[in-house]
């Protein structure tokens, strides 16, 4: 199978099911570790590609979401994949990629909490919490991590603290600049029939952008968007469980 430099992998390679898994913004293929795992326990070969300018990769020749999509085209080339699920920034990188899956073969398409639009006062607040998080998560320990996310194991924790690491410090800054406006609802009509869409949305009780994210979704069509009740935005970490049974539920009915 050709592939991208960089990417993770849970199952058989010989599993007749395959799953593609999107990471977010500052983030990595191993985000999915639990997510992977189960999937795998079910029959699936899990690929989990690094994006561009993520983890030791270097940056594409832009920050465009659909540069960090097209990288990923070597996946939809060479396979079919019956899940696919993107996680915060993964989740608009999907939407990308909806024009490349198959008309015809049913594909589960599951987005965590993403941010479909952002208003322009929207990014400005993400900019300023984003340069907060960066003065603090990099001296967290993992303990602090756990102390923090009480739902999180230690391995999550772990995971997240080398993320927050090696993350570039102006990556978030440059993602954003880079798509603007930071509107990818658009991309929705190029969803083959086949295809089924839902989104997952953290607890607006948890998550300060929870409610802007449900009235975004609201307006879509034919999306199933479904609150997940005590999680922040690491849904991957924190009810693994629900992101499989939504991706699953898709293939079964």
């Amino acid at each position: 199978m050709t592939t991208v430099p960089s990417a993770s992998q849970w199952g058989s390679p010989t599993a007749s099911k395959r799953a593609l898994l999107v990471h977010g913004l500052n983030s990595s293929s191993l985000t999915f570790h639990r997510v992977a795992s189960m999937l795998a326990a079910k029959g699936y070969l899990v690929v989990a590609p690094n994006l561009l300018g993520h983890v030791l990769r270097m940056p594409g020749v832009d920050f465009k979401v659909q540069t960090l999509a097209d990288d990923l085209l070597p996946y939809l080339q060479a396979a079919e994949y019956d899940i696919v699920i993107g996680h915060s920034m993964g989740g608009v990188v999907v939407l990308s990629l909806l024009k490349y899956l198959p008309k015809t073969r049913p594909t589960s398409v599951v987005l965590i909490d993403t941010s479909v639009e952002l208003t322009a006062e929207q990014v400005v607040a993400r900019k300023a919490r984003a340069s907060n998080d960066a003065r603090v998560y990099p001296t967290l320990t993992v303990e602090e991590h756990m102390a923090s996310n009480p739902l999180w194991t230690r391995e999550d924790a772990i995971w997240r603290s080398l993320e927050i690491q090696i993350t570039r410090v102006n990556n978030q800054d440059d993602h954003l600049n880079g798509n603007v406006p930071w509107s990818f609802s658009h991309l929705l009509a190029d969803r083959p029939a086949a295809a089924t869409l839902t989104i997952l949305i953290a607890d607006p009780q948890f998550s300060p952008y929870g409610t802007s994210k449900l009235e975004n979704i609201a307006k879509l069509k034919d999306v199933r968007a479904v609150i997940v009740p005590n999680t922040s935005h690491w849904i991957q970490y924190e009810f693994p469980e629900v992101i499989v049974e939504e991706a699953l539920r898709n293939i079964e009915e």
